[in-house]
C-alpha cells in the first residue's frame, strides 16, 4: 500500500529513518516501475547536528532549502560533481530535517534480476549498496529535489513489510568526520543480517 499520509513524515529525522527501513521505494522512469527495499538510512538534524548541511555552520556550502520543507519531500544533491544522493526531509516545514537512503535491496524492475543464489546476489550488491549508486540504478537527479513523495507518480513509498525494533542496527554515520562531536551520534541505522547493507 503506497503511503500517502503525510504524518508519516512529520516526525524526527532519528525517528523516521528507523521507519522507513523496510519500506519499498518505489521509482518510476518513463513508465518502468523499479522497486527496492529500504535496508539502511542515515538521520540529519539541521538545529543540533553539524552534519546536516542545514547546519549553520554548512548553509554557504549547500543548498539546502529542500530540507525545510515539511517532511515526505525530497532532498537531492550532488557530491564530488559526481554522484546524487537522495534525502527525504522530515519534521514540519522550517525545521530543517532529514533521512539519507544510503543503500536498498533490488525488489522488481532491475536490470539484473534478483536471485537468491550468492553469485547472483554479489552482482547485483554493488548497484545499491551506496547512496551514489542507489541513484544511478534509479535515476535520480537533481530533477527530483522538492518532489513530494506523497503526491508524486514518479518516486514514492510503499509500506510492504513491518520491521521490529530488534532487527534493527545503530551505529555511527560515513563520512562525517568534519562535524566535531556530532560524528559519534549513533544515527546510521539498517537492517541486521541484510546483504545488501553498504557497511557494517
Amino acid at each position: 500500500m503506497r503511503i500517502v499520509n503525510p504524518n508519516f513524515f512529520t516526525v524526527d529525522a532519528v525517528e523516521l529513518a528507523q521507519k522507513l527501513l523496510g519500506k519499498t521505494l518505489v521509482r518510476n522512469i518513463n513508465g518502468k516501475i523499479i522497486k527496492v527495499k529500504i535496508v539502511e538510512t542515515e538521520a540529519y538534524i539541521g538545529k543540533i547536528d553539524r552534519a546536516c548541511h542545514a547546519h549553520l555552520e554548512n548553509r554557504s556550502k549547500w543548498k539546502s532549502a529542500a530540507l525545510h520543507n515539511r517532511g515526505g519531500c525530497a532532498y537531492v544533491y550532488l557530491i564530488y560533481s559526481m554522484y546524487y544522493c537522495f534525502n527525504i526531509a522530515s519534521s514540519v516545514k522550517g525545521d530543517p530535517q532529514g533521512v539519507l537512503i544510503r543503500a536498498a535491496e533490488p525488489l522488481e524492475g532491475h536490470t539484473i534480476p534478483v536471485s537468491s543464489h550468492q553469485d547472483e546476489k554479489k552482482k547485483i550488491y554493488y548497484h545499491t549498496n551506496g547512496p551514489g549508486k542507489l541513484c544511478r540504478a534509479l535515476n535520480i537527479d537533481i530533477s527530483l529535489n522538492h518532489v513530494d513523495l506523497t503526491t508524486s507518480d514518479l518516486i514514492y513509498l510503499e509500506n510492504q513489510s513491518e520491521i521490529n525494533q530488534d532487527e534493527i542496527i545503530a551505529t555511527k554515520r560515513v563520512n562525517i568526520d568534519y562535524s566535531k562531536e556530532d560524528k559519534n551520534r549513533l544515527w546510521r541505522f539498517y537492517l541486521k543480517d541484510n546483504f545488501f547493507v553498504s557497511k557494517k
